[in-house]
């Protein structure tokens, strides 16, 4: 069987197509809507936005039992599963009057898209590859970017054109079209059942051999610091409740006196960096560890923030919206590294679909706190100052982290 081939680099491609129709056009791309749909059916626009919350609400319960489905059922057949839910749920929002039908087909969308990705595409990523796993889970992880940074100005002058309803028809047809491919070609969960090795596997690999070498004894781990894993959670919900921001970068042009299309474009800039912020955040880590590099991340929005406040040219506004790209990197990429770096990797596989949890649900209320914020206040400035406020609050939990941990270290070796 081969260990290398197209058809490993193929699985891929498929799943960069699910990572798309799961978050880069549902989540990444759905900022722009928000303040045409509040105009056009006269309601707020954190009421609008609660659709969204809804659909990162769901979607992070679905990932605690997506991956129990994956098992249990045919992979191509949870998928169908979910791309349906997904892409109807959609396709029926552009035809929605009421809050209360936004609100339930939102729900539904978040179903479909759980069952999509990311636990899905990740257990793929593991049973396909051996080497080269962190390069590709990068890259299916960054198309969540890709799809906000391609589609949000494409939306933007769909909806000028055609209007929100038919836009959000279209978004509702490329989630089911990008997602085909994973359907039409022909591979299985097991890549051995379709006749191929994990990438860089070895066939004739002692596996009783390998399993010892990978087992790590309970017995020589120890105990987890509740009081750093509160601290850990907290720093996790509260940076990921800052990813709507950039949703929002549409209407926040518009209270300028801007364009829509100056902040989709705003919003894409965000979307691109992210890119290069998530593949750049593992490769920065080999070399100054996942705390330098977090704490990085987290001074680059915190100034990103501090520029929202004080520009107000569009060009500035590219550069501010560039750098606060840098919060994506956070929950997809620090959050893992911090884990395994805080609680080792015995303790992972217990807390980090806690942690992943947390990161969904902060993700879900963000977007519509952001747009609450506006609603009573009239302006998007007071969601930027809370935005620095949190980064310098996680700074400081992030500092007195890595002290309660050193300080566990230096007990544990003096023991």
């Amino acid at each position: 069987m081969k260990n290398k081939s197209m058809k490993h680099w193929l699985v891929v491609l498929t799943l960069c197509g699910i990572t798309i129709s799961a978050i880069g056009l549902p989540v990444m791309s759905n900022g722009v809507f928000i303040t045409p749909i509040a105009d056009s059916l006269g309601v707020y626009r954190g009421s609008v936005a609660m659709h969204n919350t809804l659909t990162l609400f769901t979607k992070a319960i679905m990932s605690l039992y997506a991956g129990v489905l994956i098992r249990k059922y045919p992979f191509k057949l949870v998928i169908l599963f979910g791309v349906v839910l997904a892409g109807v749920s959609n396709i029926l929002l552009g035809f929605s009057e009421s809050i209360l039908v936004f609100n339930i087909l939102g729900t539904l969308r978040g179903i479909g898209s759980g069952l999509l990705a990311w636990v899905p595409v990740t257990i793929v990523v593991n049973e396909w590859f051996e080497q080269k796993h962190g390069l590709v889970m990068s890259i299916v992880l960054s198309f969540s970017s890709v799809g906000g940074a391609v589609f949000s100005p494409v939306f933007t002058r769909l909806i000028e054109s055609i209007g929100w309803e038919q836009s959000y028809q279209i978004m509702g047809l490329l989630i089911i079209a990008f997602t085909l491919p994973a359907l039409l070609i022909p591979y299985t969960l097991d890549p051995k059942e379709s006749g191929y090795l994990p990438y860089g596997a070895l066939e004739h690999t002692d596996q009783a051999s390998m399993k010892e070498k990978k087992t790590i004894k309970r017995e020589a781990q120890g105990g987890v610091n509740g009081t750093l894993f509160a601290l850990m959670f907290t720093f996790t919900l509260l940076q990921t409740m800052l990813i709507g921001v950039p949703q929002h970068f549409p209407g926040f042009s518009g209270t300028l006196g801007m364009t829509s299309e100056v902040g989709a474009t705003m919003l894409s800039f965000a979307m691109i960096s992210s890119i290069g912020f998530k593949l750049g955040m593992g490769y920065l880590s080999d070399f100054v560890g996942p705390i330098k590099s977090t704490l990085s991340m987290v001074a680059i929005v915190g100034g990103a923030s501090i520029l929202l406040v004080i520009f107000e040219s569009a060009w500035l506004l590219y550069g501010a919206a560039f750098l606060y790209g840098a919060i994506f990197s956070i929950p997809s990429v620090s959050v893992t590294l911090l884990t395994k770096e805080f609680f080792g990797r015995y303790h992972f596989v217990r807390l980090y679909p806690i942690l992943a949890f947390a990161t969904s649900l902060g993700g879900a209320f963000s977007i519509s706190l952001v747009g609450y914020i506006f609603d009573f206040t009239g302006s998007y400035i007071p969601a930027f100052i809370f935005s620095l406020g949190i980064n310098l609050f996680n700074f400081v939990v992030l500092w007195i982290m890595v002290r309660m941990h050193t300080h566990n270290s230096l007990r544990k070796k003096a023991a």
